[in-house]
């Protein structure tokens, strides 16, 4: 039992990563209209999510330790609150994108989703892919 064990972690099996897709807007809330970074979310590491706002668009996440992408999705995909699996995928209309920041590690992705009325749009978004 013990060979078999060790030759399973040996192998380079893959275990599948936790994806959380959240509601950025939420999270936010009425910080929104206050510059500065503001906490949104604690991932499973106990890491402090921080979002830096500027004149009433978020300009960036931040997360101690983790890494940060910006993606972008003509999907609609959120959660109502944190710690809930996906409610739900809903395509929208071909011209409306959602925005999130993409914050993660080895182990799990967390996905923060704006409207596009709350981040500034440029050329950095790269499409998401499941």
């Amino acid at each position: 039992m013990i060979a078999a064990a060790t030759t399973a972690g040996a192998s380079g099996i893959a275990f599948a990563k936790e994806k959380h897709q959240l509601n950025g807007k939420d999270l936010l809330g009425e910080n929104i209209k206050k510059n500065g970074k503001h906490k949104i979310h604690s991932t499973g590491k106990k890491v402090d999510v921080l979002a830096e706002v500027n004149n009433g668009k978020v300009t960036g996440i931040s997360a101690v330790g983790m890494q940060v992408k910006k993606v972008r999705s003509r999907q609609k995909l959120a959660e109502t609150a944190p710690g809930i699996t996906l409610v739900g995928m809903q395509v929208a209309q071909a011209d409306t994108y959602y925005y999130g920041y993409w914050v993660y590690d080895d182990l799990t992705d967390y996905y923060y989703w704006f409207p596009a009325d709350y981040v500034l749009v440029d050329s950095s978004w790269v499409e998401y892919t499941a």
